[in-house]
């Protein structure tokens, strides 16, 4: 009924007056992303308001934290969400002031200034296998490939940083596989993976010739240089190199 319309309306106004009420932060929370945007496309819409520190994606939200250098950056950034639209990946965004004055690092890899040129892939709704030819034909083409490790935690080793930085910003949020496998990449601890040998679950590419598995010693070591992450149901793990 009416009174009801009404108060829906008024917490509706209340909630949009109290997320005005959020202080200044250099984070930003932003909404309404389209599903096939990635960590590039919110750089290339949103660094034109300053540089930008961290992205954080959350596809399954259609959201992203965004970190800039400055409040003020931020602040460019909501007054002119608020006056006009600013379309990311071709779909208008909407955005607010985060709670948080810092995006919170999973792996302490605070900056890819850092010289980290492995990454940490958590694959969320790991629908299909995972294997080490699925992640180099996804990873390869924007950086060379180095090592991939997969277990209950899994890694990929880049050849520079500068590719682990491109691998991340073209690939961090994307599927793939249509609808499933959705990417998230941080940078991992280690700056190197350890290889024992060649199958799915672990591939060195500078090394085509090392042992296949049950050829091979036993090892444990590899599963506790890599630092990964445990595979779950509904959420996989693997590093880059």
């Amino acid at each position: 009924n009416e009174e009801d319309e009404g108060i829906l309306l008024l917490s509706l106004q209340d909630a949009v007056e109290d997320s005005h009420r959020i202080p200044p932060s250099p984070v930003i929370h932003v909404r309404g992303l389209c599903d096939a945007v990635v960590e590039a496309d919110l750089v290339e819409a949103l660094d034109k308001f300053g540089n930008i520190c961290y992205v954080m994606m959350m596809p399954f939200k259609r959201q992203a934290l965004v970190e800039f250098d400055s409040v003020e950056s931020a602040e460019r950034c909501v007054s002119c969400g608020t006056r006009e639209a600013v379309y990311i990946a071709e779909q208008q965004a909407f955005f607010n002031f985060s709670t948080s004055q810092r995006i919170t690092r999973p792996t302490n890899a605070d900056d890819p200034r850092s010289g980290n040129k492995v990454l940490l892939l958590s694959i969320q709704n790991p629908l299909y296998p995972i294997t080490t030819d699925v992640l180099y034909t996804v990873c390869n083409p924007v950086g060379n490939v180095l090592r991939i490790v997969i277990f209950k935690r899994n890694g990929i080793q880049a050849m520079s940083v500068e590719d682990a930085q491109k691998a991340k910003l073209a690939l961090n949020g994307a599927d793939i596989y249509a609808g499933c496998c959705t990417l998230k990449i941080e940078y991992a601890r280690p700056n190197r993976l350890n290889v024992v040998r060649n199958d799915n679950t672990s591939r060195d590419y500078t090394k085509p010739f090392l042992l296949h598995r049950g050829n091979a010693p036993p090892s444990n070591s590899a599963h506790t240089q890599t630092h990964t992450l445990t595979l779950s149901p509904r959420c996989s793990d693997c590093c880059v190199q």
